[in-house]
Order: structure tokens, then sequence, then C-alpha cells
């Protein structure tokens, strides 16, 4: 019968060709309104204007939040043996919440944030924040300085990038570039101002962030992102190729009709047919990789449907934001965490400082952002979705991928082929999950340099 089995294989491979061949007709790009006004009211004459501040929340607001970790905690008991299957237990979190009361010094924290400038810009209306850190060359010889839009997601902001940019704008072994790093909020997000109006997706932002890198001088720049920085980079890349020097990601997310295909027959097939077969446990058993995503996609339902539901609730209390941002700091750093008893939030190990994961909550909680952050989701995943998605459109700029073992979305080379026609570097790494930034930034760093250093010398 093995004759019978290589008809049949060859017979779905002859089948797979023929259904690629009619898939992947390159759809038009989607024409985007060049000009809109996304702030309140009618249209208005633009201030173009760059201009400097620092974070300083008053007293007065810290004071408050200080009062509200002080009340009362009306937390249920967790489980017996739960652990954090149903999400962030009450021990954790009251012993996380006293921490924060008593031990966090957000004037110390603030001033660590204030080591790069940071600025705000209005573009189509809405106020843009970015953090600027620039390049240092020092005496390094025969260093290129190139620009970089570094961008982050949710539920991260630009605090993601402390660790990193240290590893970006200074000389490192083995490589002849520096980074001059541009840090942009997603508008919505901590300092950026968030839309009025809806229909404010990711195609909207990657134009705003296209501007924002033009006015100050870019006409061209590299791209990184994970998260929603990885979707943006690539619409950036996808719809301003002339403008995008290469595109790093360290989140894969590749939906074409073809990879949708291939996913599917690759778990009936025999491994290295469609899918390499070192690269089989990337996504293969499909139960356990979409038990994964069904398990942990609950809250972009939530917020894909009713974003002004739970950002009502979350910005009342900081304990229930606290409690919402780090379960999924938890369980999206390492998979296992679910199974540890603090996901493994308190243990020595857990490779992001409380201060950091502190820092970034606060900033969601000082500027009320959380609303205006998980609206992004209802205007990215609803029918528009399907029909302003740039998937089924190739990216041909040179690409570079860190694929880190932990990361809740990732797929293997040839499957990002479909999207991705000129992948310059793909490297797994030895460790590291979806915040790759602030888990792994020398892992991260490294990997970037390299893709940069590649695409430089036309290698």
């Amino acid at each position: 019968m093995g004759w019978l089995n290589k008809v049949v294989v060859g017979l779905m491979v002859v089948l797979i060709a023929y259904k690629l061949s009619k898939m992947n007709k390159e759809p038009p790009l989607p024409t985007l309104d060049p000009n809109p006004w996304w702030a309140p009211g009618e249209p208005q004459q633009e201030d173009v204007s760059i201009n400097r501040f620092n974070i300083n929340f008053s007293k007065k607001e810290v004071d408050d939040l200080k009062a509200r970790l002080a009340l009362p905690l009306r937390l249920t008991p967790g489980l017996e043996d739960a652990n954090f299957t149903y999400g962030i237990n009450a021990d954790t979190l009251h012993t996380i919440v006293q921490y924060w009361r008593k031990k966090y010094d957000w004037n110390k924290r603030q001033t660590r944030l204030n080591t790069y400038p940071h600025f705000k810009t209005r573009i189509e209306g809405l106020d843009i924040h970015f953090m600027r850190a620039s390049a240092k060359v020092g005496s390094a010889k025969n260093v290129k300085v190139v620009p970089l839009l570094l961008i982050h997601g949710w539920p991260g902001s630009f605090v993601e990038f402390y660790d990193i940019l240290p590893l970006l704008t200074n000389p490192q072994e083995g490589s002849s570039v520096v980074f001059e790093v541009i840090c942009p909020s997603i508008p919505g997000y901590g300092f950026s101002q968030g839309s009025s109006k809806q229909g404010f997706g990711q195609l909207e932002v990657a134009q705003v962030f296209l501007k924002l890198m033009k006015r100050l001088g870019y006409k061209q720049f590299y791209l990184q992102g994970g998260d929603w920085g990885s979707l943006i980079a690539s619409n950036m890349a996808t719809m301003y190729p002339n403008n995008t020097l290469g595109v790093h990601l360290n989140m894969i997310s590749v939906r074409t009709n073809a990879v949708s295909l291939k996913m599917i027959l690759g778990a009936y097939l025999p491994a290295g047919v469609l899918v390499a077969k070192e690269d089989q446990d990337k996504i293969y058993p499909l139960s356990n990789l979409y038990s994964m995503i069904l398990r942990e996609s609950g809250y972009a339902h939530l917020q894909a449907t009713k974003p002004d539901t739970i950002g009502a609730a979350l910005n009342q209390s900081p304990v229930s934001l606290a409690a919402y941002i780090l379960e999924k700091f938890s369980s999206w750093t390492h998979r296992d965490n679910l199974h540890q008893p603090d996901g493994s939030l308190l243990q020595q190990h857990f490779p992001i400082s409380l201060d950091a994961m502190l820092d970034n909550i606060c900033i969601y909680w000082f500027t009320s952002s959380i609303t205006t952050s998980v609206r992004f989701y209802s205007e990215v995943m609803n029918k528009n979705m399907f029909t302003r998605s740039l998937d089924n459109n190739p990216c041909r700029v040179p690409a570079g991928f860190a694929v880190f073992p932990q990361e809740i979305m990732t797929l293997p080379k040839n499957l990002v082929s479909h999207k991705f026609y000129n992948i310059v570097s793909f490297n797994d790494q030895p460790a590291g999950g979806h915040f790759a930034a602030m888990e792994r930034p020398a892992l991260l760093a490294a990997d970037l340099h390299q893709f940069v250093n590649t695409v430089e010398k036309g290698t």
C-alpha cells in the first residue's frame, strides 16, 4: 500500500499547488483619506510644532492612587490548586498591591521614565506622543547611525523599551550600526490622544506614524515591533515600501489564504511535506495550538466587542487594572506560569521586574488610557479586519524575525514567506516570550543588529 500513499500525497500536493495559484492573486492596497480628522469636531488648522515635555504627575494624582490602593480589598479566595488557571489569584494580587502601596516609589520611577526625552506633536488632529533615544557613536569608528521606529503593543507601552534602548543606541560588538530610536505611543495609549471618531484602526495608525517620521526628517527608516507593533510595522512596510529600509518583528501573524490552507493540510500530511520537520512543534498539533489561543484570547473578544464596558471597570480601580494586565504578563511570558501558585510573577527568576510592570500599569492609570487602548481592538477586529486587511498583500522589503519559544503566535519560515517575500533573517531564540524587549532585551537587540547589518551590507 506504500505506492497508494505516495499517489494520495502526490495528488494532494497537486491540489494544493492549484489552490495556491488561485488564492495568491494580489489584491489592490486599500486607499486611505490622506488628511482625516480624528479629534473632536470639525477639522482645524493643524499645529505641526514638536513640543518637549516631562512626565510629571501631580502630588494630588499620586495621593489619589495611594488612597485607592489603601481601600480594603474585596478578593475572592482562589480554588484549591488552581494556581493561575482561573486568572490571577487573590493571594498574589494582595501581595502585589501591598508592595505597590508601601515599597514602590513612583517619584523614583518617574525620574527613570524621564531618562529619555519625551515629545508631543499633532497629527490628523491628535496629540501624538513619542520618546526619542539618540544614537551615541562616541569614539567608535565605521559605525553608521540609522533611524528606527520602535512600536509597542497591548498591554504594553513605551515603558517596554527602557532596558533595550541602551543596547540599540550604543555601539555593540560585531555591529557596524547604532540606532536613532523613535518610540511613539499608539493613539489611545499613554500620552497619545485617542480618536474621537470611529474607524481608527491599524492602517490609520500606520499613516500617522509615517507622517510622524517624515515630520522628524526621516523619509526612510527601519521598523521593529511586537504585538500590535508587529501588525502596524508589517502594514507600514507593506503600504510604504519606499519609506521602509527593513522591518523586524518579534511576533509573527501571517493569515494569508495559502497559509491557512497549508496549516490545515500540514496536520494530515507527513512532516516535511508542507512544514519542515524541525518546525512542526511551532504549530502542531493544531488542537494544542487552538486550545491555547482559545484560552488566552477571551480578553480580545471582549475588547473587540464591548471595549467601553471593560474600560469603565478597569479605569475605576487600580487594583482591577493591575489584575487584568499582570495576568497577561504572567501567562504570555511562559505558558507554564499558569500552573505556578503566583503565576511566577513574584519569583526571582521572573524575567521582568515588578517595578517595571507597575511602571507600565501606572502609565495606563495616570493617563486614564485603558479604555481608549482597548477600543483599538474593536477598530481592528471587526468586518474591516477582512475587507481592509493587508494579509494577502505581499511585503517585499527586507524582513527579519526573532522567534521566541514562548510567544503566543509564531509560524515556520516557509509559511511566513507567503507574506514576506524578502526574508533576510529568521532566528529561533533560546528563551523568551511575548514581551521580548522587557524579558530578553539582549537577545532581541542582538537579533535586530544582525538583521540591520545584513541589510546595510546588501548581503
